[in-house]
This record gives structure tokens, C-alpha cells and sequence, in this order.
């Protein structure tokens, strides 16, 4: 799976378990970044692209609700 398709299925997951809204934000060639109300959760030039699960739990906790 590419780094982009990845990204849109963890931007689709945050939206489908979590119900929050996250864009996806490409930059240079192989850096993608997921934001949520405005603000960088991660950044895969920096880290990589977290586990799923790693992604969900840091848009809750930006959000302050509870993880399925």
C-alpha cells in the first residue's frame, strides 16, 4: 500500500470510529500529514506512518473523547 492510500484509510478510520473530521496534507515527495481542527497530529517525514490504532488514539486524545 502506498503512503497515501494509507493516510486516507487512517484519515477514513478516525472519521468512521472516532467521528472526527482529520485532512490529509501531502508535501514533498513521500511526506504526508494528518491534521485535526488545524493542528499537526504527525507528520510520517518525521515518524513514519503510525499503526491505526497509534493514529486513533492520538486524534482522541487531541479531541478528548475515548477510543473504541
Amino acid at each position: 500500500m502506498d503512503l497515501r492510500r494509507a493516510a486516507v484509510s487512517l484519515r477514513d478510520a478516525a472519521e468512521r470510529e472516532l467521528g472526527v473530521r482529520a485532512k490529509i496534507k501531502t508535501g514533498s515527495v513521500g511526506e504526508i500529514s494528518v491534521l485535526v481542527d488545524g493542528r499537526k497530529l504527525f507528520s510520517s517525514k518525521k515518524e513514519g506512518l503510525p499503526e491505526s490504532g497509534e493514529l486513533l488514539r492520538r486524534i482522541a486524545a487531541a479531541r478528548g473523547v475515548s477510543t473504541p
